[in-house]
């Protein structure tokens, strides 16, 4: 028989004096005594293992739907859920010692369980909206999703993510990961523990242990401010592992942001890691009770950040506007020019200006994103707007040399003519690059007209209308072009004189997608510009057997200027302005004709011009720019148009009629890192 023991009344009331006074010491030592009292992770794993092929128990698998709830009787009973398998209703273990088992290697839905003393969760990944009242051992190549309840103490090997509750300690193995912002009694680390913006910060109603060979993942919720671990206890630090990594939206003006609170910090971190490309990030342990993290701007050239120049341009404007910021509102003197209307009043405080988003998400990446984040950022496809309508507007001269090739039968019908073409234009720019290269694609009409005013000359005019649209990686725009011109051709035996000029006016809009970091913004855009283009070409033609052959010379000018516009939508938007950019040409080439005559003055004539185009000048275009918030403006240079390309036409006219001529043809340009092809159907009425 037990010993009774019999206390006298005053030392009963001593006793219960002495075990209320020292509430607080109790409670302060349960954790350590609890960590005595819970047995280890490798003791569980010995023990469920013996348990497992021991014959002193009952096994029931299952691996089909159950129609009714499962209830064991006073035996030990092991209930395996295997592939398959479902649990319906309650699944009570009854007596004995019962323990469930998740078997299934793509997982599931952990059932509603009753009388079960051990959890043991192998490959797949499961979650738990239950209560499940006893231990539980999550394998190295499973996961645990836990949002409802676990009364005992969970050991981990592979993952666990608790966004419920958990009564007992947790012990995460040092190849084990460990997150989730729900509440556990204790928590001891030695692997990986995971906080930041997705999965937020536990809170740890006792002790807070790390092993050396623990590391903390910690990251900044751009909302919610930072996403600190809140212990009632102890933590102890162990020399571990503090790895910062990309910060989503996060701000150097916040300065300060809190880790880990606790009752007391024991220790401090062995080592931090930061992977912040532009922020330096130092911790800070002199309350006693917090471990803070202070983040400040590096001092980092922006070659080492980005090798691109049009980057490197981006940043450094970026870097001039960031600044040191307080964190939180920052009282300004009131104004003593102008009295208060209300006297009683207090005077008003000026908060800080809201941090520009972008800048933010930007001072949050680490050097494996800084890169794309400053190219998503510097907006660099509008500095090949202008080449890219250039090459849009290409076919309007080549359709205007094409009107003009002196390839209309002779006879009554030789006056003057009225023609139109439809085109069909795409090309890129430095397609070297693939999805990141501008691409440009048109469609559209020309109409044009020109009649003889002697036997030498003849004059003509034109206009085209035409819907272009551009492409890049997460960039797209369009442009409305509206463009009317005039030529002349003089015809002096086998000399001929080909003169031309068009002008142009474009509606153009771009959208822009800036997505890094967690951030997102859809930028838009619209801006008016106008183009220039003038050409003179010289040709000789001779007649060889059954061929005409003309070798030609032809000189060009281009001329492209936009007005300055802002895009809205976002912080991430840019302020551009006026751009202007012009460059000229040289062409020689050799046009080869060979027309088929055939019954009922029907002919069919078949055209190839092969030529060398060089191009003087600047070939580049540029932006200068800033963010629209503010920021020094920085320019961008785009992509570099061939200096020397080659020259491709191929044409087939048929005269269906003395007066009535339908020809298709094909231009192109290529040079080594650009290409513009240009597809054309033309009907001509000659009278």
């Amino acid at each position: 028989m037990p010993t009774q023991h019999v206390y006298l009344p005053h030392h009963l009331a001593l006793a219960i004096a002495l075990a209320l006074g020292c509430a607080e010491v109790s409670m302060a030592q349960s954790v350590a005594d609890q960590a005595r009292s819970v047995e280890t992770t490798a003791q569980m794993q010995a023990r469920l293992k013996a348990f497992a092929t021991s014959k002193d128990k009952k096994i029931d698998k299952v691996i089909t739907a159950q129609e009714a709830a499962l209830s064991k009787g006073d035996d030990n009973d092991l209930v395996i859920l295997k592939s398959g398998g479902q649990l319906i209703g309650i699944t009570d273990g009854g007596g004995g010692i019962n323990v469930l088992q998740l078997d299934n290697a793509k997982g599931g839905e952990s059932p509603e369980t009753r009388n079960f003393q051990d959890l043991h969760v192998k490959p797949g990944e499961w979650s738990n909206s239950r209560v499940f009242s006893g231990n539980s051992l999550i394998d190295s190549k499973a996961k645990l999703i836990n949002t409802g309840a676990i009364g005992g103490a969970v050991h981990v090997l592979g993952e666990f993510t608790n966004q419920g509750t958990v009564a007992g300690p947790v012990f995460v193995g040092k190849n084990a990961k460990f997150s989730g912002n729900g509440t556990v009694d204790a928590l001891d680390v030695a692997g990986l523990m995971e906080v930041g913006p997705e999965v937020g910060a536990p809170s740890i109603t006792n002790d807070l242990k790390f092993s050396k060979s623990a590391m903390l993942v910690y990251g900044i919720d751009a909302e919610k401010g930072s996403a600190t671990i809140k212990v009632g206890g102890t933590a102890t630090l162990g020399n571990a592992t503090l790895k910062i990594t990309s910060l989503p939206g996060e701000s150097v003006g916040q300065s300060k942001h809190v880790v880990i609170k606790a009752t007391k910090i024991d220790g401090e971190f062995g080592k931090v890691i930061n992977e912040l490309a532009l922020v330096t990030a130092t911790t800070d342990y002199t309350t006693g009770a917090e471990v803070g993290l202070t983040l400040t701007l590096k001092d980092v050239a922006p070659t080492k950040v980005t090798d691109s120049e049009n980057g490197q341009a981006a940043l450094g404007s970026i870097l001039k506007q960031v600044e040191p910021k307080q964190s939180g509102p920052v009282a300004t003197e009131p104004r003593t020019s102008q009295p208060t209307s209300n006297p009683n009043e207090p005077p008003k405080v000026a908060t800080a200006p809201k941090p520009n988003a972008a800048i933010n998400a930007l001072l949050g990446t680490n050097m494996a994103t800084a890169a794309d984040a400053i190219d998503q950022l510097g907006g660099y496809d509008t500095a090949d707007l202008g080449n890219s309508t250039l090459s849009s507007v290409a076919p309007i001269s080549s359709g205007m040399l094409s009107a003009m090739g002196r390839n209309t039968p002779s006879g009554e019908y030789d006056n003057g003519q009225v023609w139109i073409q439809a085109i069909g234009n795409s090309g890129s720019l430095a397609k070297q690059l693939g999805s990141f290269a501008l691409k440009h694609s048109t469609k559209g009409l020309m109409l044009g007209t020109d009649w003889a005013i002697s036997s030498d000359w003849r004059l003509g005019i034109i206009g085209s209308k035409t819907q272009t649209r551009l492409d890049s990686y997460q960039f797209d725009g369009a442009l409305d072009s509206w463009l009317a011109g005039a030529y002349a051709l003089r015809q002096d035996g086998p000399l001929a004189l080909r003169l031309g000029a068009v002008y142009g006016n474009h509606d153009g809009s771009t959208n822009r997608h800036v997505a890094f970091n967690g951030f997102r913004d859809r930028l838009k855009g619209r801006y008016d510009a106008t183009t220039q283009q003038v050409f003179g070409q010289v040709g000789y033609n001779w007649v060889l057997g059954h061929f005409d052959i003309e070798p030609y010379a032809q000189v060009g000018y281009q001329r492209y200027q936009r007005d300055g516009y802002t895009e809205k939508g976002g912080d991430a938007a840019l302020q551009y302005n006026g751009q202007s950019q012009h460059h000229y040409s040289s062409d020689l080439g050799l046009r080869l004709v060979r027309p088929f005559l055939f019954d009922r003055g029907t002919r069919l004539t078949p055209r190839l011009d092969i030529g060398w185009k060089h191009r003087y000048g600047d070939v580049r275009g540029s932006s200068d720019q800033r963010l629209a918030d503010g920021g020094s403006s920085y320019t961008i240079e785009g992509v570099e148009l061939d200096r020397d390309s080659l020259l491709l036409q191929a044409g087939l006219d048929l005269a269906v009629s003395p007066r009535h001529t339908l020809g298709l043809s094909y231009s192109g340009e290529t040079g080594q890192d650009n290409r513009n092809g240009a597809l054309m159907g033309q009907w001509r009425m000659m009278f």
